[in-house]
């Protein structure tokens, strides 16, 4: 599907003008001719229709969003995969929202007041604790995914890399997905999104409201990512009340365990700063940074700390700026122009991307991010046979360091216990042949010529009391001759 053919698309929708154009689709402003109405469709690029994981992801998407019916979530109407030409395309047909995104709101108006950053605060929140309360975290909330429309109604969209424990994995080994300027600490480190993954990159885009620019920055997205993880933001202006600096900063807390929870506690807390009501101050989070301040990682850690920046574009492309939106078409994604690397520096590994995978398909991924594989079986009977059951490490680790990889073999089967064998009568009773001098009771040739002689001389002695001669019995005492 190209920007210079508009076609009907499913023999239903009349593709008007393009919106937006992200890493996976298009949006485009269109017309359902069955219903007589306007409507938001997303078409999946043509150049993924033939990969099985974009086309996963963006049905994902749909399945997402169609179970949360909810204000401030995008609804969904239809979808699809259908021709288009000599082209099979899928498409995703949703409302469309009258307004404009988020991001384009702040790069025409900078600040925001306190009482409107509340609102949209407000307004977000509560689409995602929707979405949480349904199991959903949408992994990727930043401004150009929080639509503004012209009655004041907020609605955030593209759920195209949500996670929920119904769906199945659809990342990549050492795939981080997210915006580096709105992804969490615990995303950036490896680690799995969850709704307070959710809760941070809300915080985030409070704070860039308030103080009218992002809380982290950087040339590409790998140093964005290290100070998500290692900094905390500069001050809000002096003109923000303490009340709003602390909803800010809880939301900003390293610590996944000490932020709000999800995204109903932190309406709740605007609700509280709304009402008058002091919310508590943010706890320190002392130890809990993840890694140490800038300039003393290289004396802390051996190993480099370093988000792969094309990992991070990965998910990030997936999302479209300002979808939906009816108007000139707003800016591209923030990181679309970050590049970054060609090759990355680092992976980032997450043990939970490959534990019960197969080894041979583990080891291959690791293979081509350029580490070194070490394969190590354990005896369990816990994990089918063949499938990792770990790695180390995890994390940031540097192109080309080992990983261990451990992966489970089936322990080997006891053997049944075997029944003594029996010795066969005849065996039992042969002689065996016997060095040369030793007797067939194990003596030397010296004891059986005494035995004899000693059986030789009893034998004679009786015979001349009994007047006979006496061989056979000599012979007779010669074998007891033999004994102890």
């Amino acid at each position: 599907m190209t920007a210079a053919a508009p076609a009907l698309l499913g023999n239903r929708y009349e593709l008007c003008e393009l919106l937006a154009t992200g890493g996976m689709g298009q949006v485009w402003r269109a017309r359902d001719v069955l219903l007589s109405r306007e409507v938001a469709v997303k078409v999946l690029r043509s150049e993924f229709t033939g990969d099985p994981t974009f086309v996963a992801r963006f049905r994902a998407e749909a399945q997402h969003a169609a179970v949360l019916a909810h204000r401030n979530i995008a609804t969904v109407h239809d979808y699809g995969e259908a021709p288009a030409g000599p082209e099979e395309v899928a498409y995703l047909v949703m409302e469309l929202v009258h307004g404009e995104a988020l991001s384009d709101l702040l790069a025409r108006e900078g600040r925001l007041d306190v009482e409107r950053t509340l609102d949209v605060l407000r307004q977000t929140a509560a689409a995602l604790a929707a979405a949480h309360r349904a199991g959903v975290v949408h992994r990727d909330v930043k401004p150009g995914n929080v639509l503004v429309g012209v009655d004041g109604v907020v609605t955030i969209t593209d759920f195209g890399i949500a996670w929920s424990a119904s769906s199945v994995p659809l990342t990549k080994t050492g795939q981080v997905v997210g915006t580096a300027h709105y992804l969490s600490p615990e995303q950036a480190a490896g680690g799995k999104a969850t709704s307070a993954s959710d809760v941070y990159a809300l915080g985030l885009i409070g704070y860039e409201c308030l103080a009218g620019r992002r809380a982290f920055d950087g040339e590409n997205p790998v140093q964005i990512a290290l100070r998500q993880l290692r900094e905390v933001p500069g001050p809000l202006p002096a003109d923000v009340p303490e009340n709003l600096r602390r909803l800010i900063e809880r939301a900003l807390v390293k610590d996944p365990t000490r932020r709000f929870p999800d995204g109903a506690a932190f309406r709740d807390a605007v609700d509280d700063v709304r009402a008058g009501r002091m919310l508590p101050r943010a706890p320190r989070d002392g130890g809990t940074h993840l890694l140490p301040a800038v300039g003393r990682a290289a004396t802390v850690r051996r190993r480099p700390l370093l988000v792969p920046a094309l990992a991070l574009l990965a998910g990030a492309g997936i999302a479209v700026a300002a979808s939906h939106v009816l108007g000139s078409p707003p800016a591209a994604p923030a990181v679309a122009t970050e590049t970054g690397p060609t090759t990355p520096a680092a992976v980032l590994l997450a043990a939970g991307d490959h534990v019960g995978r197969p080894v041979g398909e583990v080891q291959a991924a690791l293979a081509a991010l350029g580490l070194a594989v070490e394969l190590i079986a354990v005896e369990t009977a816990g994990s089918p046979p063949g499938t990792v059951t770990g790695i180390t490490p995890v994390g940031a680790v540097a192109v080309g360091e080992r990983i261990a990889v451990s992966y489970a073999v089936a322990p080997p089967v006891p053997a049944p216990p075997s029944a003594p064998a029996s010795v066969p009568t005849e065996v039992a009773a042969a002689v065996p042949e016997r060095p040369a001098g030793e007797t067939a009771a194990g003596g030397t040739a010296e004891d059986e010529a005494k035995g004899t002689a000693k059986g030789t001389a009893k034998a004679t002695a009786k015979d001349r009391a009994k007047g006979r001669g006496g061989s056979d019995e000599g012979s007779g005492g010669r074998g007891r001759g033999n004994g102890p």
